[in-house]
């Protein structure tokens, strides 16, 4: 008796659900998808759990970088309906904050994976997600899909209404039950882990002096945001120090939606004879591989071509690490280090090295080249010195 009551208490709930959700919810989108500029999966009205890529198009003309968020969608049917008819709800759902959902990235993609969103950071719920690219000399342009449903932990009673295997009528012999573990419920703690040794600095830029390190797989508490929305985070390094450190360094992981957005303090202004003079621009070209799809416990090379595009010389020599990553984990398979030397306007310099890599085959790998690791080079630009291309590292013999 209790069984049948249970399960029409489930079906009259799922049939409300379903419809107050369809008289409320509207999936978000756009009139014309801007074939440069979207993201295709996941779509509207669409259930995630743990890790998902997000995939879609960001190749839009003078990009200089691309990333996603994501935000709570409010839905609340009896306080709309008690509250103040000349309420504008846009305007309330336009003042909610965005959260990180994947890094920013300079590197073009069309119809592929723009970033790994980790759902287990944010409570179950109704969000929605928003590209922003970001292009020299103009506002971002934005794409939405929503609403997107996470459901990492479905509701008891639905596992109740599950069907119940029939028991066997046999007389089993009497033992004391085996009680399974408790659940250990994860770690939501907001952390940074440091891809590569990275400085941490009193501001949300490098004008700013370092205060501070973070060691290569090394992690640190995030208590802050930057709000001028270049995505640096505030931490706390284990020696207790407070500083800021880059987003394109680091690997973000636990619930972000608690924290504030900080304002940084004012840029210091040095004496007028200290003054920095940019010394040049390095950036360059995407990694070169041979073969084109490397096999695994084969050796292939990895060659960029490093460009000085700025107006003057470089100041002194760069140092370049070129490394091997596992996509899906994030781990660093390989890397080597290169020097590049002081380059005047114009000129360029190739750098590489080989790699054997015999781990995750049938797997996706990026191949990133990161300029200037130890900031020697004073930069007219300092967002284009990471260079990444991605590869699927063939099985052979392995």
């Amino acid at each position: 008796m209790y069984r049948k009551a249970l399960t029409l208490l489930l079906v009259f709930s799922i049939a409300l659900t379903v419809l107050v959700s369809a008289q409320e919810i509207m999936p978000r989108g756009e009139d014309d998808i801007n074939p440069d500029a979207n993201i295709s999966w996941p779509p509207p009205v669409y259930v995630l759990r743990d890790e998902i890529d997000i995939r879609g198009t960001a190749n839009l003309s003078n990009m200089t970088s691309y990333f996603v968020e994501f935000r709570p969608m409010i839905l609340d049917l009896f306080e709309e309906e008690a509250a103040d008819t000349t309420t504008d709800e846009s305007d309330t759902l336009e003042e909610l904050p965005w959260f990180p959902a994947i890094l920013p990235s300079t590197t073009p993609v069309i119809d592929g994976i723009l970033g790994t969103w980790n759902t287990l950071t944010a409570p179950d719920g109704l969000y929605e997600l928003r590209l922003v690219i970001n292009i020299s000399g103009q506002e971002p342009f934005y794409a939405f899909t929503s609403p997107i449903r996470i459901e990492n932990n479905p509701p008891e009673f639905v596992q109740l209404a599950s069907p119940v295997a029939p028991q066997p009528t046999t007389t089993q012999p009497s033992t004391r039950p085996t009680l399974a573990p408790s659940p250990t419920a994860p770690d939501t703690t907001p952390l940074v882990t440091a891809r590569l040794d990275a400085n941490v600095r009193e501001g949300d830029n490098t004008a700013y002096d370092v205060v501070g390190v973070l060691l290569e797989n090394q992690a640190a508490r995030i208590v802050g945001i930057s709000s001028t929305g270049n995505g640096w985070y505030q931490i706390d390094l284990p020696n207790g120090t407070r500083g800021w450190i880059a987003p394109s360094v680091v690997t973000v992981s636990g619930d972000l939606r608690g924290i504030p957005r900080v304002n940084p303090p004012f840029t210091p202004t040095p004496p007028a004879t200290n003054t920095p003079v940019p010394s040049g621009n390095l950036t360059g070209t995407l990694p070169d591989l041979t073969p084109d799809n490397p096999t695994c416990n084969v050796a292939f090379s990895v060659l960029a071509n490093i460009t000085n595009t700025g107006t003057t010389s470089t100041s002194a020599a760069a140092t370049v690490v070129i490394r091997d990553v596992h996509v899906a984990s994030g781990g660093v398979q390989n890397s080597i280090s290169r020097e590049v030397p002081v380059l005047a306007p114009g000129d360029n310099f190739v750098v590489g090295g080989d790699f054997t890599i015999s781990t995750f085959f049938n797997e996706q790998h990026r191949i990133d080249v990161i300029i200037d690791t130890n900031n020697s080079v004073i930069e007219t630009i300092e967002t284009d010195n990471v260079l990444s291309t991605t590869y699927t590292l063939q099985q052979g013999g392995c």
